[in-house]
């Protein structure tokens, strides 16, 4: 597996949702953000507690991984139905050779359903779903891209020199140096070391290519500030010129979507797109909550004497974390469905401590 994990691993500094960020992951079709391979889900503690102590605490981050998962998954269904309804809409006015203004007014309607959608889309007041509409298993949004011209297969061998500008104002220049026969893994390094300390992860993907990851409230001056000087080779000397940017994935943002007569295509070719990403990321989350769901087993395979507790308790409990539709009885039919458990394991996992 790729050494992607680590693009997003700059300022990481909020606490976690469901895994510290260092350790997230974030799977697409074309990349992986990830160093070696998938982290545990839950991480066994290994300090001396009391064994009934660790074991409540297990569940609980157990508990809020599934919980987290859950809304997620929630989501990326709306929004996918969203991309759905779009594409039926931009089909149709591709077929009539325009849209029309009840098409484009349904348009609208629809693009602003789907933008309230992933901006509520948290649990416990963290994202679970990024703008490229993957997974957040940890922290905050963060969008992945790769710098176009940046090659970790260099044509000249001799070292090389990069200085960035990141677009803060100020004495801000990062100079990058690359040896001549640095390794895509030495050259990711050397950019991590770099960039690190200014909120950019940097990693590699399947071809071994360089990608980097910024935070949501970063993207937009990366995007459009980011500035590179050279030394001939890749990039020109002498004054620095803006690095063209390009996303991993399409980023989601269906306010931004174009239904004119010049830009249908276009749209209907980034929501397609789009709609892929959305059963791509359902996969994984689904994934994600079976191993969550074998370590609930294990976990209680080994504890036999989960106490008991009331429905009413946990009922009341789980008006704090699940949506006020989800009653407990729906909950545990579907938790008892997905992780084929018994029922004291089902209580054990919706119970907090």
């Amino acid at each position: 597996m790729s050494d992607l994990r680590a693009a997003t691993s700059g300022a990481n500094r909020h606490s976690s949702v469901i895994a510290k960020r260092a350790e997230g992951s974030l799977v697409t079709n074309s990349t992986k953000v990830a160093e070696s391979k998938q982290r545990d889900p839950i991480r066994l503690s290994q300090t001396l507690t009391p064994e009934h102590t660790r074991r409540q605490s297990l569940l609980q981050r157990a508990q809020q991984q599934l919980a987290s998962a859950q809304v997620a998954e929630r989501s990326l269904m709306e929004i996918g139905n969203g991309l759905g309804e779009l594409n039926k809409r931009l089909s149709f006015a591709l077929k009539s050779g325009g849209a029309s203004a009840k098409i484009s007014a349904e348009i609208e309607k629809i693009n602003g359903s789907m933008e309230r959608t992933i901006q509520s889309a948290e649990f416990q007041q963290q994202p679970v779903v990024s703008r490229q509409l993957k997974p957040i298993y940890h922290g905050d949004d963060r969008t992945t891209f790769r710098i176009k011209g940046l090659d970790t297969a260099r044509s000249v061998g001799r070292d090389e020199t990069l200085v960035f500008n990141l677009g803060k104002g100020g004495a801000n220049a990062v100079p990058v140096k690359l040896d001549s026969q640095a390794t895509p893994e030495k050259q990711a390094m050397q950019f991590r070391q770099a960039f690190n300390e200014h909120g950019i992860g940097v990693g590699l993907d399947k071809q071994r290519q360089l990608v980097f990851s910024t935070s949501e409230q970063d993207w937009q001056r990366v995007s459009t500030h980011l500035k590179v000087t050279g030394q001939g080779e890749r990039f020109p000397a002498g004054k620095a010129n803006r690095a063209r940017v390009e996303t991993t994935e399409p980023r989601f943002e269906p306010l931004k979507l174009k239904s004119d007569n010049q830009h249908l295509r276009e749209s209907q070719a980034e929501t397609k797109q789009l709609m892929q990403q959305v059963k791509v990321s359902i996969h994984e989350l689904r994934a994600h909550r079976r191993l969550v769901n074998e370590k609930i087993t294990a976990i209680n395979e080994r504890n036999s004497d989960v106490s008991e507790i009331s429905l009413a308790t946990v009922e009341k409990d789980l008006e704090r974390v699940l949506p006020k539709e989800a009653s407990f009885t729906q909950v545990y039919q579907n938790i008892q469905t997905q992780a084929n458990v018994h029922r004291h394991t089902v209580v054990a996992l919706l119970t907090r401590s």
